[in-house]
């Protein structure tokens, strides 16, 4: 019978100020989220239609990918005036993992 792996991160491909950075990165997009949306495999973070917020969502993905490449991440932005949203999805067990990002939830 085949083990299947649970999908983890990892902190140390990241140099000590890139781990600095998306820390910031988490605390700033994680106090801006106006709401969660769970999905089967993970969550939808909306966020609102603000010129700040893009470039650090690009930010955050680019070192989130990094720690945790078996995320699958998708960044919606239509209208103006419209939210962006933020896509976390992957296999089973990526919820823990890409939550991270709920205001209720604690940095990790």
């Amino acid at each position: 019978m085949a083990v299947k792996s649970v999908p983890t991160c990892g902190g140390g491909v990241l140099k000590p100020s890139e781990r600095a950075r998306h820390a910031a990165l988490t605390e700033q997009l994680r106090s801006a989220v106006r709401w969660v949306q769970e999905l089967p495999r993970g969550y939808a973070f909306r966020f609102p239609d603000d010129p700040a917020i893009s470039p650090c969502l690009v930010e955050w993905v680019v070192l989130e990918r990094r720690r945790c490449p078996s995320i699958e991440f998708e960044i919606l932005a239509s209208d103006r005036g419209e939210p962006v949203i933020l896509r976390l999805t992957g296999r089973e067990g990526i919820k823990a993992l890409a939550g991270r990002l709920a205001p209720d939830r604690a940095a990790r």
